[in-house]
């Protein structure tokens, strides 16, 4: 009976920890600049994103692309449910030059899917690395 018991605790452990199984590149990302400053913050349920032009409180999300391979690797996250302040719908992590990484805006899905590397469709931030293990995109982690 013991061993039955000890067998189910650990399974509901494993589920709950598959259950609550950070996010890609979670963690909270500062930018800079006259009108970036603020941040995003990418949790297990929602993400926001704060800066001088916008301002996208916590919402539920889900991720539209992921791309961690390749020249340009890059996660672009849907704000299922946005504030009033918010001027987007996609916010995308993704990598920009060697070194270097931002945050991207777009007002749509669409713009996303249809004209993701156009900077015409887009609002983007500088911000600085996450310093997370969760987060396996290569530019992700600060320099050591």
């Amino acid at each position: 009976m013991r061993r039955v018991i000890g067998t189910a605790m650990a399974a509901l452990a494993f589920i709950s920890a598959l259950a609550h199984a950070d996010p890609p590149c979670g963690g909270h990302y500062k930018s800079w600049g006259r009108v970036c400053y603020g941040g995003a913050h990418v949790a297990a349920k929602t993400i926001e994103w704060y800066s001088t032009f916008s301002a996208c409180g916590p919402s539920p999300y889900e991720v539209i692309h992921s791309e961690l391979g390749g020249d340009k690797p890059r996660v672009a996250y849907r704000f299922k449910k946005r504030s009033k302040q918010c001027g987007f719908e996609v916010m995308e992590i993704v990598a920009q030059k060697e070194g270097y990484w931002g945050i991207r805006g777009y007002m749509s899905v669409e713009d996303y899917r249809e004209r993701r590397d156009d900077p015409a469709a887009y609002t983007a931030c500088p911000v600085d690395p996450m310093p997370a293990e969760r987060c396996n995109l290569p530019f992700a982690c600060k320099m050591k």
